[in-house]
């Protein structure tokens, strides 16, 4: 059975949660969260997620915006 699909996602947490992230972290982790990175001192966490379980780290109380890691950037040439 193949793998699915890992995404990495940036989690923002919001102010009344970022005295209590390893709470945060572990209800993410339910939801398939794999942390890799946090920047406690602005409310920010760094991971993998399963595609299919991106929407529902929104519903997690404590997670203002979850925003999927762009790999489409473009260059414009003669600017």
């Amino acid at each position: 059975m193949p793998r699915e699909k890992l995404i990495t996602v940036t989690v923002l947490v919001d102010d009344a949660h970022k005295d209590d992230l390893s709470g945060l972290v572990a209800a993410l982790k339910d939801k398939g969260f794999v942390l890799k990175d946090s920047l406690e001192a602005v409310g920010v966490l760094i991971g993998t997620v399963p595609a299919t379980s991106m929407a529902g780290l929104s519903a997690v109380p404590g997670v203002s915006a979850v925003e999927q890691e762009r790999t489409d950037y473009h260059t414009q040439e003669g600017r």
